[in-house]
């Protein structure tokens, strides 16, 4: 879908070990399980992990707040990224879940 984008690992990159990968998956499905993903908690098929995230922007006191939440289940990976939003879980997750459960009905 994103094209001209090069995926070649950096010289010298080693693949994850099976317990990082194990450690890894556990802790985005805490994040879905125990943290700030649990909107994503009861979509259906295979367990979903994510991760949510925002970064403030801008200068002076009001800073506003760029939204994003990465997710996966299955051999399905999403990431929306909003702009100017309140939080990842609160503005991107709702976007994630409902494309997640959209992807489970074809």
């Amino acid at each position: 879908m994103v094209e001209g984008v090069d995926v070649t690992a950096p010289e010298g990159a080693a693949p994850l070990s099976e317990s990082e990968v194990a450690a890894l998956r556990s802790l985005l499905r805490g994040v879905v399980t125990d943290g700030s993903g649990r909107g994503l908690l009861d979509v259906p098929g295979p367990p979903v992990i994510a991760k949510t995230g925002t970064a403030e922007f801008g200068t002076g006191p009001d800073l506003e707040t760029h939204a994003w939440m990465i997710a996966a289940q299955g051999d399905l990976a999403v990431c929306v990224f909003v702009d100017v939003g309140d939080s990842g879980s609160g503005t991107a997750g709702p976007i994630i879940e409902a494309f997640l459960r959209a992807a489970q009905q074809g």
